[in-house]
Parts: structure tokens; C-alpha cells; sequence
């Protein structure tokens, strides 16, 4: 994936730096700020912006670039701090985005890094913190992780391959590769992520059932058909034992007469519940007729103010109209029509039928009352039969109570003897039914482990198959050892007598000079050499074959532990001779930005900054002004 970075501002510096596809150098003496400028530029293209010296802290505030990500061209700001949720502006063509830096604050929220790889098309992948055990945690695969390949850091480009040294580095580098070249990919994770779940699950059951085992180790319980048989027997007791209270009770009933008073008992509640409903309706009978005598007194009432309004009115006649005051005679209407209004008059109630109405109301509110009367005679009877009827219910119920007690008296060491005995046994079925019930639970547990035991083998199945079929991965990884061998020709590496293979381990991924591994390679000079023909080489084969690593690369310090006397500054030489021509074959999809003390002549027209100790990267002014 072609990335590149354009520009650089460091705002707050008062720098602004343009770079060119291909090759790009900075240089200057040492201490004037190489190295923090290109982990700034290294800045605009990870999650995270890293740790840099006191004076570029607290005078850099923000760090804004132009990158080109394979066709399009973003502008970047990004506040300088290592805060997680900064916000980093992005503005593209048509487009423009603020996301935090590596940690989201909502739910769905992208995040730069993340924008970052769905940019470069970049997978993200959760992949095992501890790949040799089965039950690790996962974490996922960010653009850091990516940009290590692009990447060789002065303080490990002598000494490490790309963080191998850090455990968690290491980890991530090997799973980058993979990815990379094709031998890991979601498919992959996705069966390692089942595994992991199942080899778990399993692992917890099987602890389960061990701990069931040892806790029953040495107990009475530890036999399961023991357990049953117990509590076959403790079930026969129990039966047993409840059959004879039961038949105790029947006797008592029988012999102290209780089961007829028990009947009397229950007839008698059967007559208090029904006098009980039917008080229940008087009441609200007596109820109804008061509200409707309420009624009735309320309109004989308004009868009686209709009856003594027409007295007075019935003679009453207008002469003079009421709105305009003009007279009115009785002869402008012929007919029945009202000469006020000159309106159809509509017939009156006379005085008489009011009377009469009057009259029937009176005697439907004496109807009224004596049945209001009625009601309430007849809820009274029903009070009194109810509390006669209780006392004898009271009567029933004392003899019942004397009875029961006469017999309990009589028979309480058996019966208290009975009750403990039962209490024993139901006490015990239910302990031994809890320890059935955890063989039961064991049973499905040990069913649950076969099926997970047959699981974990078909995913491994699966998983052997899948890493497998990697004939791709193969190719790449032959070539990206045809052009580490190729780079390590041109660049002049030493080599050593008797020499074994030189490539990349298939197990580690880390490069073989000579059958030696990088750790085992004493001089920090071939070192470097060998890292950077080793980070050339992932450049070469990711373009040869397209595939998804940002084809950018930035070295730092490539001649500090090589010097430039004879042999040692021809092997510098050679580097750049095998750098400039890369990227002239590559120019414009492949960027490789290098910061050295000190540049040969045949570097010499590829340098885009030059640090001074009277020009620093970080001005002694500005400096002096924040202090």
C-alpha cells in the first residue's frame, strides 16, 4: 500500500519540512533533533505519537502534515500529547473527520488508528497474547503493530529486529508477518478465537469434576450407588412414618368424636356465609332506596318552585319590548303566535299538572321509606341469627380444640417422638437428593467435556488445514529470502567461513546470516547492516506481490556503529547505492526517510534537512522563552 508523507509542521516550533517520493534524508551533527523529527513523522502515521525529549514537549503543540494514503492526499492535525482520546483532525477531498487518537469515548466510535487501517486496507485481527497457551487472551493487530516493519529505531537498529527482544512486541511482530504474507487471517483467528473458548470451558468443567471427586473422597457419599440406595430406604421410612401419623389421626378423630363435631363445624360456617350475603344485600338494598328518596325529595322540591313561580308570572304581560323599549301591541299577530317574538308559542305545563306531580312524588317517597323501613328490619334479624350462630360456633370449636388436646396430652412423647424421627428422615432425603443431583450435574459435565474434547479436535483439524494451505506464503517468504541474500550482496555484508543458510526462520521470522541468528551475531556494525537488508527486503517483496504492508520506511542511524574508514565507508556506500536504487525502480510507490550523522557523497542530493547545533530542530530561543 503506497503511503507517503508529504509535509510536516510543528506547530509551536515555528517548522514546516516537504519531502518527496523516494528517498529523503535528514542529517546533522548529534543531539540537534534527528531522531524527534522523524518519530514525529513516524507520528502522523501511528495511534500513538510515543515519548519525546523535555524541550520538544513543552514547545510542540501540535504536529500537522499532509500524508498520501494510495491516491488520496489527507491533512492532519493532531495535538502533541499522549493523551488517548485527543482528538485528531482529518480533512481530505470532499471528506473531514475528528477522531480520538487510540481510545474511543463512545460506543462505535472509530478512532485514528483505526481510520488509519481501514485507509491502507489493513487488516485488524485479534490474535493470542500467548500463542502456546491455549486459553489466552486476545488482543488485536493496530497500525503500531503494522509500522513496526517500517521502521528501523536507532536505540534497536544495532541490537533488535523490530522490538523482538520485548516479549509483547515479539509477539505482535510474528502475527504482522504472518498476516502479511498470507498465513494468518480472520478465518484463522475466528477458529483460534473457538478453541480458545472451548479449551477454556474445558478447562473449567474438568477442574469442577475434580473438585466434586476430591470433596467426596473419603465420605460416606463417595459411593453413588450408596447414595441411591440410602435414599431409597430413607424414602421407604419417610412413607411409612407419614402413613402412621395419618393413621394416628383418623383414630383421634375416631376416638374422641372430633370428626362429626368437624362436620357440625363446617355446616355451621356454611350457614354464617350464607346469612352473611344475603346481610350483604339488605345493606346494599337499604342503601339504593335512600339515595333514591334522595332524588325523589330533590324534585318534589323543584315541582314545589315551579308551582309557586307560576303564581306570580302567569298574568304577566311585555307592553314595551325589553331591548329597544319601543311599545308592543297585542294585536300586531294573528293566530297562536307570540306577539313579542312573533315565534309559534308552544303549550305550558299548567299549574294543575305540576300539582299533580307533586302528589305522585310524594307518594312514591312514602313507598320509599317504608321500604328503606323493610331493609333495615331484615339486616337487623340477619346481625342477630349471625351472632347467635357464631356463639355456637365458638361452642363447636372450644369442644374441638379440648378434644385434640385430651388426645395430644395423652400422646405426646409418641407424637413428639414421631415428628423428630420424620423431621430426621426428610432432612436426610433432601441431603442425600443434593448429593444425586451433583453426581447428575457431573454426568452432564463429564458429557459436556467429551463434546468439547471432540470439538477442540475438529478445530484443530481445521486449524492444521487452514495454516496449511499456505503455498502463497511460501512463494512470498522464498522471495523476501531471494532479496534479503540479494541486499546483503549488494550492501557488501561480512560473511563468515564455513557458512551455514542464509534466509528467514520459518519458526521465529527473524533473518539467518550464514546459519547464524541475529542474536548470535556479536558485532553491532553487522547488525545494522543485516537489519536494514532484512527491512529493505519485506519493502521489496510487499511490492513485488502487493501486499498489505504501508510501503514507507524510515531508518535511523544507519552509520552510527559503522565507520567510515576503508572497508566500513564502502559498506556505507553500498547502502545507499542499494537505497537510491531501490527507490529509483520504486520511485513513486515507495518513500524511505533516513536520518544520519553523516552522509556520503553518493547520498549527498537526497538530503531534505540539515540539522545544525546552531539550528536545532527545536530553536535555543524558543526554549529559553518557556523556560
Amino acid at each position: 500500500m503506497r503511503v507517503r508523507i508529504n509535509s510536516i509542521s510543528l506547530l509551536g516550533a515555528e517548522r514546516r519540512y516537504d519531502f518527496q517520493p523516494g528517498l529523503n534524508i535528514i542529517t546533522g551533527p548529534i543531539t540537534t533533533g534527528k531522531t524527534t523529527l522523524l518519530h514525529c513523522l513516524i507520528g502522523l502515521l501511528r495511534s500513538k505519537i510515543g515519548t519525546f525529549p523535555r524541550e520538544a514537549r513543552e514547545v510542540i503543540s501540535n504536529l500537522g502534515g499532509q500524508i498520501l494514503v494510495d491516491d488520496s492526499i489527507y491533512e492532519i492535525v493532531r495535538p502533541f500529547v499522549t493523551t488517548a482520546t485527543a482528538k485528531v483532525d482529518i480533512a481530505g477531498d470532499h471528506e473531514a473527520w475528528r477522531l480520538p487518537s487510540s481510545r474511543s469515548e463512545l460506543p462505535g466510535e472509530s478512532t485514528y488508528g483505526q481510520w488509519l487501517m481501514e485507509k491502507m486496507n489493513l487488516q485488524r485481527i485479534d490474535v493470542p497474547t500467548a500463542p502456546t497457551q491455549p486459553e489466552s487472551d486476545t488482543s488485536p493487530i493496530s497500525i503500531n503493530d503494522y509500522m513496526m516493519y517500517c521502521h528501523l529505531r536507532q536505540e534497536e537498529i544495532d541490537s533488535s529486529v523490530f522490538g523482538h527482544t520485548n516479549f509483547a512486541k515479539n509477539n505482535k511482530r510474528k502475527f504482522v508477518f504472518e498476516i502479511v504474507y498470507g498465513k494468518y487471517d480472520s478465518k484463522i483467528s475466528s477458529l483460534q478465537e473457538a478453541r480458545r473458548e472451548a479449551y477454556t470451558e474445558l478447562r473449567r468443567l474438568s477442574n469442577q469434576t475434580k473438585n466434586l471427586e476430591e470433596f467426596l473422597a473419603g465420605t460416606p457419599f463417595e459411593n453413588r450407588a450408596t447414595i441411591e440406595r440410602e435414599l431409597h430406604e430413607t424414602e421407604g421410612a419417610l412413607k411409612k412414618i407419614e402413613a402412621e401419623a395419618h393413621e394416628s389421626a383418623n383414630f383421634a378423630a375416631t376416638e374422641y368424636d372430633t370428626k362429626s363435631l368437624s362436620e357440625e363445624l363446617r355446616e355451621i360456617d356454611s350457614q354464617i356465609e350464607d346469612l352473611q350475603r344475603r346481610l350483604e344485600h339488605e345493606n346494599n338494598a337499604e342503601k339504593e332506596k335512600k339515595q333514591l328518596m334522595a332524588q325523589l325529595q330533590t324534585q318534589s322540591i323543584r315541582i314545589t318552585r315551579s308551582i309557586v313561580a307560576q303564581n306570580y308570572l302567569s298574568d304577566f304581560d311585555f307592553i314595551i319590548c325589553p331591548r329597544c323599549g319601543s311599545s308592543v301591541s297585542i294585536d300586531r299577530v294573528n293566530g297562536e303566535n307570540c306577539y313579542l317574538c312573533l315565534q309559534p308559542t308552544t303549550p305550558m305545563v299548567s299549574r294543575k299538572d305540576l300539582i299533580g306531580e307533586q302528589e305522585r312524588l310524594e307518594k312514591q317517597i312514602i313507598e320509599t321509606r317504608e321500604l328503606i323501613s323493610m331493609h333495615s328490619e331484615s339486616a337487623g334479624e340477619l346481625e342477630a341469627q349471625i351472632k347467635e350462630i357464631e356463639h355456637n360456633r365458638n361452642r363447636v370449636t372450644a369442644e374441638i380444640d379440648f378434644r385434640t388436646r385430651t388426645y395430644i396430652s395423652d400422646k405426646a412423647e409418641s407424637i413428639a417422638k414421631n415428628e423428630r424421627r420424620r423431621t430426621e428422615l426428610k432432612e436426610k432425603y433432601k441431603r442425600l437428593s443434593e448429593y444425586l443431583q451433583l453426581y447428575a450435574r457431573q454426568d452432564i459435565s463429564t458429557q459436556r467435556i467429551t463434546e468439547l474434547e471432540s470439538r477442540i479436535q475438529d478445530l484443530d483439524t481445521e486449524l492444521d488445514a487452514a495454516i496449511n494451505a499456505t503455498s502463497v506464503f511460501d512463494e512470498r517468504v522464498r522471495y523476501l529470502e531471494e532479496v534479503f541474500r540479494e541486499g546483503l550482496k549488494r550492501i557488501k555484508a561480512p560473511r563468515f567461513p564455513n557458512p551455514g543458510p542464509t534466509g528467514i526462520d520459518r519458526q521465529t521470522y527473524m533473518p539467518i546470516l550464514d546459519g547464524r541468528r541475529f542474536d548470535e551475531l556479536q558485532s553491532p556494525g553487522l547488525q545494522v547492516i543485516v537489519n536494514i537488508a532484512h527491512a529493505l527486503a519485506h519493502q521489496m517483496t510487499a511490492l513485488h506481490f502487493d501486499l498489505t504492508l504501508p510501503n514507507i520506511l524510515f531508518i535511523d542511524g544507519l552509520s552510527g556503529n559503522l565507520g567510515y574508514k576503508d572497508l566500513d565507508l564502502m559498506r556505507i556506500e553500498a547502502i545507499y547505492d542499494y537505497i537510491i536504487d531501490i527507490v529509483s525502480r520504486h520511485h513513486d510507490d515507495l518513500q524511505i526517510i533516513v536520518a544520519d550523522n553523516t552522509v556520503p557523497q553518493n547520498g549527498a542530493e537526497f538530503i531534505k534537512v540539515t540539522l545544525k547545533d546552531d539550528d536545532k530542530l527545536i530553536p535555543s530561543r524558543l526554549i529559553e522563552s518557556v523556560e
